[in-house]
């Protein structure tokens, strides 16, 4: 049973508030890290050498996410938040040793990818799970708006914090920096102790990662409404990954527009998310969850499909900057309705499959949109990628449980 709602403060108190920074230092340590990781591999490699590995040092943290939601279950997630943070500090500050001793090779800066990227793989579902024990139910979603605030201000600010110290000390500049914001990171996760902690639902000396792993598939599986909520994230995922990541690129420069136009289309979806998760802070969806998430998966559907043609930049920042907005609406209130639905006991583990899901969707999108461009055309693809939203909307309101959820 989770803490009663009395007994947690809302989202501006000052220990979710803590929580938040620590996701938002987490994230620019990351974003600051990777640019540093990449600009260092093409100089040590080649381009492709260095986007094969950093795609191959990106595997182990799909293959580690199970296992992360089952820590979290069985550890409690304010635990496994913070030894991952040290244990990330602790990788940034043998990086920075290894690259002082030695000069960076290829091999080197993919097992410290691989690593991060395996520690990631435990912040996530963590945190996910976290927050509810935070947070009262009617404050989930304006909670969930502002860890997701905090998130995107981190990777934003990752990538220029990254470039300055890249210019001032190099990777080891970055590393050090990188290593003191998981520490920073760590101690304010600390203090953002749940009031009245979970329980402990997997018990560390019967039951196997494997069984916890299974018997969190066989949850979700089990319930019709929470099943449906996870697939409709991975049709809305894969709906927008594809354009959003490639399409964007393919769609600018068939007007002319190039990699500046690219970059501004890229903005505009930034910005569009930004203005969502600001306005479900300030209000929250609450009893109209149901009813703004099928029009939002709808209004995703409608831009998706015209975005193939629309021949004019204006016309594709104003389709960017919508989808920005409705596709970030629709998963903060498909987070919180998994949230809301997933007893604490297994929250952590749900919450690994909902990533795991989220960050597959990427990955398969960016493999389909190249091969349907090229056999039917960019009007055709965009147009399918639009149906896969219809899918989502479709699957969501089939549910009699789902049509008619909540989040007040």
């Amino acid at each position: 049973m989770t803490a009663p709602a009395r007994l947690r403060r809302g989202p501006l108190s000052t220990s979710y508030l803590a929580f938040v920074s620590a996701t938002g230092l987490s994230s620019l340590g990351d974003a600051a890290w990777m640019l540093a990781l990449t600009t260092t591999l093409v100089g040590v490699a080649s381009a492709t050498t260095a986007g094969l590995l950093l795609a191959l040092a990106g595997v182990p943290r799909v293959i580690a996410l199970l296992g992360g939601g089952v820590a979290a279950d069985r550890y409690g997630p304010v635990r496994v938040m913070v030894w991952t943070d040290l244990l990330r500090c602790a990788v940034m500050v043998v990086a920075a040793g290894v690259v002082l001793a030695v000069e960076p090779t290829a091999g080197v800066l993919a097992a410290v990818a691989a690593a991060m990227t395996v520690l990631g793989a435990f912040f996530v579902p963590a945190s996910g799970a976290l927050r509810p024990l935070l947070l009262p139910e009617e404050h989930l979603v304006r909670g969930n708006a502002l860890y997701l605030i905090g998130l995107r201000a981190g990777q934003a600010a990752g990538g220029p914090v990254g470039a300055a110290l890249l210019g001032l000390g190099g990777v080891v500049a970055v590393a050090v920096a990188n290593a003191a914001s998981f520490l920073v990171s760590a101690a304010a996760v600390a203090r953002s102790r749940p009031e009245v902690p979970g329980p402990v639902p997997v018990p560390r000396d019967r039951v196997s990662v494997r069984e916890g792993i299974a018997g969190g598939l066989r949850h979700v599986a089990g319930d019709r409404a929470l099943r449906g909520l996870v697939l409709v994230v991975g049709l809305l995922e894969l709906s927008a990954a594809g354009p959003v990541n490639i399409g964007l690129v393919l769609l600018a420069h068939s007007t002319g527009a190039g990699d500046v136009g690219a970059g501004l289309l890229l903005t505009a979806f930034t910005l569009g998310a930004a203005l969502a998760f600001v306005l479900t802070l300030v209000r929250p969806v609450g009893r109209r969850a149901g009813p703004v998430l099928v029009l939002g998966a709808c209004a995703q559907a409608v831009v998706l499909c015209s975005l193939g043609v629309l021949g004019a930049l204006p016309a594709l920042l104003a389709g960017y900057s919508v989808l920005g907005l409705v596709s970030a609406l629709c998963g903060v209130v498909l987070v919180s309705l998994i949230q809301r639905r997933t007893p604490a006991p297994v929250r952590g583990r749900v919450m690994s499959i909902m990533s795991l899901v989220v960050f597959g969707a990427p990955l398969l999108g960016n493999a389909v949109i190249g091969i349907s461009v090229d056999a039917l055309g960019l009007t055709t693809t965009m147009v399918l990628h639009g149906l896969s939203a219809v899918a989502a909307v479709c699957v969501y309101a089939s549910s009699p449980a789902l049509r008619g959820a909540r989040l007040d």
